[in-house]
């Protein structure tokens, strides 16, 4: 099992010392064990000699109930951590503090004020919020009352999939569907391929004629555009991979390893951004990421004094990529002619059914692939800051940017947002602060809630991601995934465990049927994880017991803040 470790004893700030009081419930922590009745604990910055009713506990870190003071030591009662909602303060600012003290987190007066606030008007459990404050400090966010409530609404208010659904049926008015419009073309089209693909198009059914010939158009020039992007792609990393071998083959390390990981940069950056990746089939993406597994595997060999292997990788690396062909998949060609016509329509309900229809689109795709799960999340408008900065700090004119977020933003300036509106503006912008990633930190979380039209109704697939980060990225070689959907046939969680790409997958089902259909797949979902670079060890599945799963996903909000020491589990 892969154990993530983070300490965070270097971070501590000094407390000032603590003023004891029979009946005080103070964090202790293990210094000396001197009998099984009598110890000497750390309480703040003092050393305090106790003597416990109920014996010493074996716990390096708890609270301590002060009974009475005999001489020089204390009389105490030893109090589990688990326990401590059980105590009552004497205040409410007193039982934040004693909170806050015992999972180690550290606020100013300012913020301890902001969290006093949300405690008294934010509905939801006292443990609902406190996940959220110690969620909120674990992504080293100034805590402030907005804060709160926006990483509150995401963890704890209804799944986005939920707000979602009332809001589309306010604005949707009834329209001819994409597979409707689509069916004269799958009855005539056998293969699109390279041109006959936009030009094959022209038998779609659309409005006038001058709309036509203007969307053919630029349909036509785009995928020109896309052919001469992927060939000039391609032609790049053939001549670093052609590069790298000859410097694996002058045994020059130096130049070797700069030159795998501008590789690999490239190669992650045509698959997150890649234009033309867009309109290809999910064979040649599983080509990309099996190329982005070799050249992982060189880079090791290089940093293992193996060249001739690395050089040997890099090789088959370079014949995968040049067997690659540009062909244009007829459904999405098909989608992009369709999308170009809708786009003429501004009207709220317009938009709105656009974008929803397009961020649930991968899941409709006959393949789901890994970059349209990430243009799924694009279309929500979980990028949507990070791009809209990036494209005014390099000087390109900023596009409209069709996402949801910035259609729900642009109504709240008009004045014309519905209230639920707001309430997935603040569900978004709350998993955005919660998936901050955290530069000083060995890993890092995320969640996401990714939703989905699944029979006929709107669900949400709620993700858990926790990775060893380096350079500013995740480690997908070693990474911990937990999905959880609720069907119409109960709930399904799936687990995944990647050390060092060796992969273990378990799968969790409330009902037999339902895992008796996963299973079923199992064969081709293990091939085509071993075919993108994981090793499946262990595929299983299992009964879901809810309060297990209730409990697992209390065990993934945890964070950093809550001892010293942590370990990060699902």
């Amino acid at each position: 099992m892969m154990r993530i470790r983070h300490d965070q004893r270097s971070n501590e700030i000094p407390t000032p010392a603590v003023s004891f009081q029979p009946e005080s419930v103070q964090m202790a922590v293990m210094k000396e064990k001197l009998t099984d009745q009598e110890a000497v604990v750390t309480i703040g910055q003092q050393d305090v000699r106790v003597r416990f009713v109920d014996g010493v506990p074996s716990d390096r870190s708890f609270m301590v109930r002060l009974v009475k003071q005999e001489g020089g030591t204390w009389v105490a009662q030893a109090v589990p951590l688990s326990s401590i909602g059980r105590f009552v303060p004497a205040s409410l600012d007193d039982g934040i503090d004693l909170w806050l003290s015992a999972r180690g987190i550290r606020l100013t007066e300012k913020e301890k004020e902001a969290v006093r606030r949300f405690w008294e008007t934010e509905g939801g459990s006292i443990k609902q919020k406190q996940e959220t404050v110690a969620a909120l400090t674990a992504k080293q966010l100034e805590v402030t009352e907005i804060h709160l409530r926006l990483a509150h609404e995401a963890l704890h208010g209804p799944p986005l999939g939920d707000l979602l659904a009332p809001l589309l049926t306010k604005t949707e008015e009834p329209e001819e569907t994409d597979e409707a419009k689509a069916a004269p073309v799958r009855e005539q089209t056998e293969r699109w391929e390279g041109s006959r693909a936009y030009a094959a198009a022209s038998e779609l059914v659309l409005p006038p004629a001058e709309t036509r010939t203007f969307v053919m158009t630029a349909v036509t020039e785009k995928m020109k555009e896309l052919v001469h992007d992927f060939r000039v792609w391609q032609r790049d990393m053939a001549r670093q991979l052609e590069q790298f071998a000859h410097a694996a083959a002058q045994k020059t390390p130096e130049r070797a390893v700069p030159l795998v990981e501008s590789l690999i940069h490239s190669l992650d950056r045509m698959l997150l951004n890649g234009d033309w990746l867009l309109f290809t089939d999910m064979k040649t993406e599983t080509k990309l990421l099996e190329a982005g597994a070799k050249l992982a595997e060189a880079k090791r060999g290089l940093a293992e004094g193996k060249m001739d292997e690395a050089a040997k990788t890099v090789r088959e690396v370079k014949a995968l990529l040049e067997s690659l062909r540009f062909q244009p998949s007829e459904q999405k060609v098909m989608r992009f002619f369709l999308e170009s016509d809708e786009r003429q329509g501004t009207k709220p309900h317009e938009q709105l059914s656009r974008i929803l229809k397009q961020a649930s689109q991968a899941a409709r795709d006959n393949a789901l692939s890994a970059r349209g799960v990430v243009e799924s999340l694009r279309r929500l408008g979980f990028f949507h800051e990070q791009e809209a900065a990036q494209a005014l700090l390099s000087g390109e004119r900023l596009p409209p940017v069709e996402n949801l977020k910035s259609l729900l933003l642009s109504w709240v300036e008009e004045g014309t947002a519905p209230a639920q509106a707001e309430r997935v503006l603040m569900n978004l912008t709350g998993q955005q602060l919660l998936n901050k990633f955290t530069v000083d930190s060995h890993t890092q979380t995320m969640l996401y809630q990714w939703p989905l039209s699944l029979h006929g109704e709107m669900a949400t697939v709620h993700v858990h991601v926790n990775a060893r980060s380096g350079n500013g990225q995740l480690d997908w070689q070693n990474c911990r995934l937990y999905f959880l959907l609720d069907t119409n046939q109960g709930k399904v969680g799936i687990s995944l465990q990647a050390i060092e790409r060796q992969l273990s997958v378990t799968v969790e089902t409330e009902s037999e049927k339902l895992a008796e259909v996963l299973q079923s797949y199992a064969s081709t979902v293990k091939d085509h994880l071993e075919q993108i670079g994981y090793r499946v060890q262990r595929l299983a599945f299992q009964p879901m017991d809810t309060e297990d799963e209730e409990r697992a996903a209390t065990d993934r909000m945890k964070t950093e803040n809550e001892t010293s020491q942590w370990e990060w589990t699902i």
